[in-house]
């Protein structure tokens, strides 16, 4: 684990370029732009890497649940993994669409320094730009509160 929290830390520290005004690409290939797809609306980040044991059992709890993208915008951020390895992963654990589509491969981390991520798994509810919580789990309930639906 700390080999993994030492190596976020690192990778939000070269990251001198933030996510504003960048654009993203799912693993299916959309565009998913900062300013316009995360930044509007609700919107929850998931911030994940594949050498997290927790990130995977989080994966996979999401995987079972079809309501996980109910209440907002989902996005699936893998940081510091090249696309491959995040296909890999996503064949692996057998993610279905409401995950797999909606995954994020951000090799170069810049999402974990806009962020100020310290640690992963890390979940980040956010509304029109501004993050209304953060947690290390991700809980139904928990989720329909913040966004009060």
């Amino acid at each position: 684990m700390k080999k993994i929290i030492a190596l976020i830390i690192f990778f939000s520290s070269i990251s001198g370029v933030f996510a504003l005004d960048e654009a993203f690409y799912t693993l299916g290939l959309a565009r998913v732009s900062y300013e316009q797809d995360i930044a509007q609306g609700d919107t929850m980040l998931f911030i994940w890497t594949s050498r997290c044991p927790y990130c995977i059992s989080e994966l996979r709890a999401m995987n079972k649940n079809e309501n996980v993208c109910k209440y907002s915008k989902c996005f699936f951020v893998n940081v510091g993994e090249t696309e491959s390895n995040v296909k890999d992963v996503v064949r692996s654990l057998k993610l279905k669409s409401h995950i797999s589509q909606n995954i994020i491969a951000n090799k170069s981390a810049s999402l974990v320094g806009r962020f100020s991520i310290v640690g992963v798994p890390t979940f980040i509810f956010m509304r029109n730009g501004k993050i209304l919580d953060r947690s290390y789990h991700f809980d139904e309930n928990t989720v329909r509160q913040i966004f009060k639906k």
